[in-house]
């Protein structure tokens, strides 16, 4: 009965152990500015966008986007890869849409 009572006990904590492991995973801290302006560059590069992006500043979590592009597409797609990225709380959009 002991060995059985000590299996189980052990069981649950392994469990437990493993639970909160993954805790952190599941709600990851927000990245700094200049890890979230790379993250932002790298989706933005990623979406292969035609004309020019520039992410011209992160404050506190605020990222504003500067360049010009072709289509409006084009601009709700950089706007999208900026407000994905962890820790971004708002994006300020001055994108131009031009040739």
């Amino acid at each position: 009965m002991k060995r059985t009572a000590l299996s189980i006990s052990l069981a649950l904590v392994v469990m437990l152990a493993f639970a909160c492991s993954n805790l952190n995973k599941m709600t990851p801290a927000p990245l700094d500015n200049k890890a979230i302006q790379t993250e932002v560059e790298k989706n933005i590069a990623a979406d292969g966008l035609t004309g020019v992006v520039h992410v011209s500043e992160v404050h506190e979590g605020v990222v504003t986007l500067t360049g010009t592009v072709k289509s409006s597409s084009d601009r709700s797609k950089a706007y999208n890869d900026a407000a994905k990225v962890n820790g971004v709380k708002s994006v300020v959009n001055q994108i131009k849409v031009g040739s």
